[in-house]
C-alpha cells in the first residue's frame, strides 16, 4: 500500500509541475530602438502599471540601431515582435517572404506635428533643391524609410541622387556636428537633435518628409505571423498593455519623460522641451496603426521601384488584436 501511495504522490507532483508550467507567462522577444517608443519603454520600466505583463506574457528586450536590422531579426525568428517602418517591413515581406502582422502604432507624422527634416547652414549657399547639386547630403541608415523618402523628394525636385550629389550615411546624433563642421552640406534631423540644433541657431530647414507624404507612418509594432497565431492570448495581452501604455504617456507626460530618459539616456531637461508636444512626432492616442497611410507609402515605394512587389495592407492585419479607436 505504501508503494501505491508513493505512486499517487509522484503523479500529483508531476501534474502540479505541469500545471505550473502551463501557467507560466509566454515569453515574447521584442526588439526596440529610438526614438518615439514610449509605449514600450513604459512597459519595460514600469511593468507594475499594466495588467498583463509578467502574468499572461513576459518580455525579453533587444535593442537595435534602426528598423532594417529588426526586419532581419524577424525574418530569422530571432525576435517575435519589433519596431518596423513601412519600407523595412515592406522589403521583408516583398523580398524576404516575411509573414507578419502590423499591430500597434508608434510614430506618425501629420499636420501640426513634428516631421523629420533636412537642414543646412543658415546663411550658406544652399537655399533650395537645385543648390544641392555637387554637394554632400547625409541620410540615416541607407535602406530605411527616411532614406527612401529623401530619394523621392530629391527626384521630385530635379536632383538625381546617383549623379548630382554625394550621399553619405550618418546617424542622427552626428548630423549637427557634420553640418556645422562642413563635412556634409545637408542632413536629417529628428528629435531631440532638432531641438538642440535649433536652440544653438545657425541651422536652417531645407525640406521635410511631410512634403512627400502626409499623414505618414514612421514606425509601428509588428509581430511574426507564426508566433502570433500560436500565441494569440499572449499577443492580445501585450497589445492591451501597449494601448494602455500609449494612453498613460499622454495622461502622465512627466512620468513618460522620466521613463524615456531612463531608456534612452537622453537628459530629462532636453526631453521636457519637446516630448509629447506639437514639436514631437504624432502618436495615435490608442496606439492604433494608420493602415491607410502605410498603404499609401507602399504604393509610392512600389511605383518608385523601391519595393519588389505591390503589397496590400489587409494581408498584414489581425484586427482582433489591434488596439481599437475610442
Amino acid at each position: 500500500m505504501r508503494f501505491a501511495n508513493r505512486y499517487v504522490v509522484a503523479a500529483a507532483l508531476i501534474l502540479a509541475a505541469g500545471v505550473a508550467r502551463a501557467e507560466e507567462p509566454v515569453k515574447i522577444r521584442v526588439g526596440w530602438t529610438v526614438p518615439a517608443e514610449e509605449a514600450k519603454w513604459l512597459i519595460m520600466k514600469r511593468p507594475e502599471l499594466f495588467a498583463n505583463i509578467n502574468k499572461t506574457y513576459a518580455i525579453e528586450w533587444f535593442q537595435f540601431q534602426g528598423t532594417p536590422p529588426m526586419s532581419q531579426a524577424l525574418l530569422a525568428k530571432a525576435v517575435d515582435c519589433a519596431t518596423q517602418a513601412p519600407i523595412s517591413f515592406g522589403k521583408a515581406a516583398s523580398e524576404g517572404d516575411f509573414k507578419g502582422y502590423i499591430l500597434g502604432s508608434l510614430a506618425q507624422e501629420r499636420q501640426g506635428s513634428f516631421s523629420v527634416y533636412w537642414a543646412v547652414k543658415e546663411g550658406g549657399p544652399i537655399k533650395e533643391a537645385k543648390d544641392l547639386k555637387g554637394k554632400t547630403v547625409a541620410s540615416t541608415a541607407f535602406g530605411g524609410g527616411i532614406y527612401y523618402m529623401m530619394l523621392v523628394w530629391l527626384k521630385a525636385h530635379g536632383i538625381d541622387p546617383e549623379k548630382d550629389i554625394r550621399l553619405v550615411e550618418i546617424g542622427f546624433p552626428l548630423v549637427e556636428d557634420a553640418i556645422r563642421s562642413g563635412r556634409v552640406d545637408a542632413g536629417p534631423f529628428a528629435q531631440p537633435f532638432a531641438s538642440r540644433a535649433e536652440e544653438k541657431g545657425g541651422i536652417k530647414k531645407l525640406f521635410e518628409i511631410s512634403e512627400v507624404q502626409s499623414p505618414l507612418t514612421d514606425t509601428f509594432e509588428a509581430c511574426g505571423k507564426e508566433f502570433v497565431d500560436k500565441n494569440p492570448t499572449a499577443i492580445a495581452a501585450y497589445m492591451a498593455d501597449f494601448k494602455a501604455a500609449t494612453k498613460y504617456a499622454y495622461a502622465h507626460p512627466e512620468d513618460a519623460k522620466k521613463v524615456t530618459a531612463e531608456a534612452t539616456k537622453i537628459d530629462y531637461a532636453t526631453l521636457d522641451k519637446y516630448l509629447l508636444t506639437d514639436k514631437d512626432f504624432y502618436r495615435d492616442p490608442n496606439g492604433r496603426p494608420d493602415f491607410g497611410a502605410i498603404q499609401k507609402t507602399w504604393d509610392l515605394f512600389y511605383k518608385e521601384g523601391y519595393l519588389g512587389k505591390q503589397l496590400k495592407v489587409e494581408d498584414y492585419q489581425k484586427l482582433e488584436l489591434t488596439p481599437k479607436a475610442e
